[in-house]
């Protein structure tokens, strides 16, 4: 089921944020790294990170990434789609760490629309 999620500025009690969100995970591609996002918009991602180091995704750094989504339908059979798009890191904010590693929350601002990648190979499970 996916909700939309009201988050309230703490100070004023009203949402600030233009668009709204869906909690959704679905599996974002990253250089180097594999992750879920915990909810999307029209105009951004958030997603948690598990990093050695703290500049990789450092404020205001371009992102480049796929989204990977799986669509079902009574009329067709399980289909992957991908979408690829960039974006800024706007927030990043320490969740837990372990012993050498951190997990960092990041949220990216897209900087256009994303585009679907069309090709003839169905894209491999992310499991």
């Amino acid at each position: 089921m996916i909700e939309k999620t009201m988050r309230s500025n703490n100070v004023k009690g009203l949402e600030r944020r233009l668009q709204g969100r869906l909690e959704l995970s679905l599996f974002i591609l990253l250089p180097n790294q594999k992750v879920k996002s915990k909810n999307i918009s029209s105009a951004g991602v958030y997603f948690e990170i598990v990093t050695e180091y703290s500049k990789g995704f450092c404020l205001g750094k371009s992102v480049t990434f796929e989204i990977v989504a799986e669509t079902t339908s009574t009329m067709f059979p399980l289909r992957t789609i991908r979408l690829s798009g960039s974006g800024k890191v706007i927030r990043k904010t320490p969740i837990g760490s372990s012993l050498h590693k951190k997990v960092w929350g990041v949220a990216v601002r897209f900087d256009e629309r994303l585009e679907i990648i069309y090709d003839s190979i169905e894209f491999s499970r992310c499991e």
